[in-house]
């Protein structure tokens, strides 16, 4: 199965200077496996990139794909492209607009979908509307997941969700990076309710990969660079 991905991958092109930005060859090949393993039809994702998970999603569908980034020009328009030379560009609806202009629109239409890729704006704030309009957006049963989890702000919208939205299933990842939720119910909170979410855990992790990522490369930093690893690669068994 993934010997398809792996060749799409090969074709995607990053430049030297932005190695560090696109989802890993790891994640995106994990994408592609979870999207045909849950036969998933109608998807959308905020943030492109270099294309690499709109790329693993259209392959596993081979169904159209929004994918929306108000952004790409800063990429020279590398994502859309990777897109097009994959063989994706008549699948592709690019929306070059922002989500929290873009998915409050998709939910006006009514529109659903059976899965969503969040990582565009890393923000807390952006970070949570995107949630906040894919629960809308999302078909019960339906699967949404975060890029970028060793971030503090990503933590701590997946631990809001996890205190305060009992109708979302956690669904094991094995990889670091990427947190999976699924819709397994109906949000019957009161007006009232609300619990605290606020972990110093993820404040911890966000900052110790910080300083690992930055900066001159010192003794202390060579012993303990294996934990960036297990944030972004795959989970030790």
């Amino acid at each position: 199965m993934s010997e398809k991905i792996d060749a799409l991958l090969k074709l995607i092109e990053v430049p030297e200077t932005n190695k560090s930005t696109p989802i890993k060859d790891s994640e995106a090949r994990f994408i592609y496996e979870f999207v045909k393993e849950k036969k998933i039809g109608k998807t959308v994702e905020t943030g492109c990139g270099y294309g690499k998970s709109a790329v693993s999603i259209m392959a596993a569908t081979g169904k159209p794909h929004i994918v929306i980034d108000p952004f790409q020009r800063n990429y020279n328009y590398g994502g859309t492209e990777n897109i097009k030379k994959a063989g994706f560009g008549a699948l592709l609806n690019f929306q070059e607009d922002f989500s929290h202009t873009v998915l409050p629109l998709l939910a006006s239409k009514n529109e659903k979908f059976d899965f969503v890729f969040i990582d565009g704006n890393h923000r807390f704030d952006g970070i949570f509307v995107d949630f906040y309009y894919t629960d809308f957006l999302l078909e019960q049963g339906g699967y949404f997941m975060f890029h970028d989890t060793w971030m503090h702000s990503t933590q701590l919208v997946i631990s809001f969700i996890k205190k305060n939205r009992p109708d979302y299933k956690v669904i094991d990842s094995p990889l670091r990076n990427i947190f999976i939720f699924q819709k397994a119910g109906t949000d019957t909170r009161d007006g009232m309710y609300h619990r605290g979410f606020y972990t110093m855990k993820s404040w911890l992790t966000h900052h110790l990969i910080i300083w690992l990522t930055e900066g001159d490369e010192t003794f202390l930093k060579k012993s303990v660079n294996k934990l960036k690893g297990l944030y972004t690669g795959i989970k030790p068994k």
